[in-house]
């Protein structure tokens, strides 16, 4: 087995034990995980971190959302798309966090979609318009 394919089960393994009973992650299961390869490095430590952080990350996009906005109360949005049936359907946490790139309005991210209703992107859709027009 390479080195490579050693370091993916050996990381595939460790995400495996930082999930809970509804197979999400854990933080302080992680955090254990870390500190014990800390303590104990294995052969090949970086490659196996690496690998653990990018399977950590992609298992969290699974069921958490961010939820980007600007003006309002963000835990009022979260809540009231929380209630959506995409939302529900997928079993998904929205965090929501302000944002500063934001003029006003939300950016969500679902995973791998993004839905976005916020001054730029409108302001976007009405430049291809215009552009679209002349």
């Amino acid at each position: 087995m390479s080195t490579s394919n050693r370091a993916l089960k050996i990381a595939q393994i460790l995400l495996t034990q930082s999930l809970d009973e509804d197979d999400r992650v854990e933080e302080k299961k992680v955090s254990n995980i870390l500190e014990e390869l800390r303590l104990n490095p294995p052969l090949q430590h970086l490659e196996i971190l690496k690998r653990y952080a990018f399977l950590v990350k992609r298992h969290l996009i699974t069921y958490q959302s961010i939820l980007e906005y600007r003006g309002g109360n963000g835990l009022e949005i979260a809540k009231r798309i929380s209630n959506k049936d995409f939302i529900k359907d997928k079993n998904t946490e929205i965090k929501p966090a302000e944002s500063s790139s934001l003029i006003a309005g939300f950016k969500l991210k679902v995973g791998d979609d993004v839905y976005e209703d916020s001054v730029a992107n409108r302001l976007n859709n009405l430049r291809k318009v215009l552009l679209q027009q002349s």
